[in-house]
């Protein structure tokens, strides 16, 4: 019984979670709450199984310059693209381009 309310709990948080991408911070909150600071990144790459995303959610991985990393989940196709264009701005910028 115990195992089902946990799964029940986490399906709840998954559903109810909410991503943000603005000007200084990547967030999302779930079971806790996720933040990025987009002046600390270093790397990001947007993982996705084309085809299957309304089973497996296109995520973004991102790394910090310390080597901290998290992964941000998406389900929107408009957060979706703005995971892409972090992930592209990010490289430019590192790359010095």
């Amino acid at each position: 019984l115990a195992a089902l309310a946990m799964m029940g709990w986490t399906w709840w948080c998954i559903v109810r979670s909410v991503t943000t991408l603005d000007a200084t911070e990547l967030r999302q909150t779930w079971i806790w709450t996720k933040r990025m600071e987009l002046r600390e990144l270093a790397y990001a790459r947007v993982i996705r199984v084309r085809g299957l995303e309304w089973l497996i959610a296109p995520r973004i991985y991102v790394r910090t310059l310390l080597g901290k990393f998290a992964v941000f989940y998406a389900a929107d196709p408009a957060m979706v693209a703005d995971f892409d264009r972090l992930a592209r701005e990010l490289a430019q910028f590192r790359s010095g381009r």
